[in-house]
């Protein structure tokens, strides 16, 4: 009998081989792109879809999240003592309900955790978890890696525009009230489910060097793990590797985040140091 199975959902971009190397179940996210009755399931690890800019531009897709029944079915996965369901920040998404519905209705003790957070910030409490389950350690012990990781997660990104999110309705209309100039790109930061903005750069380059100046204060005490991720800018997350030093990972931005943030964005997140 195996320990603790870990479950999420593709929006957290996590590389498909470093989840099958930590036992992780990923639930896929439907996307239905417009005039379409077609369902298109994201790959376990977000990067096999991009927006072309045709689709940017359309009204906002409906991003189907995972359903009661689909995290049950995994929750059930034969051979697990326990189950620890990791999802995006309550104020930004329905799967925290959802899993915990499933939760409910689960043969085996089942906790849902609110990663307060989103995307690469998730995938790194997401992560935190997992490794502890793979050391065997009780369902507890896993959890409060996971609620350390959710205290600790930092993530900050540039997004391309504000358009598509404020479209998509997910963000108060407070946070994106300032108007873009042409050219410049808006900044925002991600801790303990609040987004805070921090104002517009003056090009690509100059985010880049905020998010690294934020990363590096932030981390001045040690960094435990880190990940850059990027929607359809590889250039621009290779030139922030280039600032930052070395991550964890590197990964594309899923379709289901870009439905709401557009192509573009550029960003960070990352673990300071624990320390006893």
């Amino acid at each position: 009998m195996a320990g603790v199975l870990i479950i999420t959902d593709s929006s957290t971009c996590i590389p498909a081989p470093l989840a099958a190397s930590l036992g992780i179940a990923v639930l896929p996210i439907s996307v239905h792109l417009p005039d379409s009755d077609t369902a298109v399931i994201e790959e376990a690890d977000g990067t096999t879809w991009q927006l072309t800019g045709d689709l940017e531009h359309e009204e906002l897709m409906g991003a189907n999240h995972p359903f009661v029944t689909e995290y049950l079915s995994v929750i059930e996965t034969p051979g697990y003592e326990a189950a620890l369901v990791i999802t995006p920040a309550i104020e930004f998404s329905t799967m925290y309900r959802n899993a915990a519905l499933a939760m409910e209705l689960a043969s085996i003790d089942t906790v849902v955790h609110d990663s307060r957070t989103a995307a690469a910030g998730q995938a790194l409490v997401v992560l935190a978890a997992a490794e502890e389950a793979a050391r065997g350690v009780s369902l507890d012990e896993v959890l409060r890696a996971a609620e350390s990781a959710s205290r600790r997660v930092e993530l900050v990104a540039s997004l391309a525009s504000i358009e598509p999110i404020r479209r998509s309705g997910e963000v108060p209309e407070a946070v994106l009230a300032a108007e873009e100039s042409p050219g410049e790109r808006s900044l925002f930061r991600m801790h303990d489910g609040v987004i805070e903005p921090l104002g517009g750069a003056d090009g690509a380059t100059r985010s880049l060097e905020i998010m690294c100046e934020i990363y590096r204060e932030s981390i001045l005490s040690g960094v435990e793990s880190s990940t850059i991720f990027h929607a359809d800018a590889r250039e621009l997350a290779e030139e922030l590797q280039g600032l930052v030093g070395e991550v964890d990972f590197v990964s594309g931005f899923s379709i289901a985040m870009q439905v709401y943030t557009g192509r573009g964005v550029i960003g960070i997140a990352w673990l300071p140091t624990q320390f006893a």
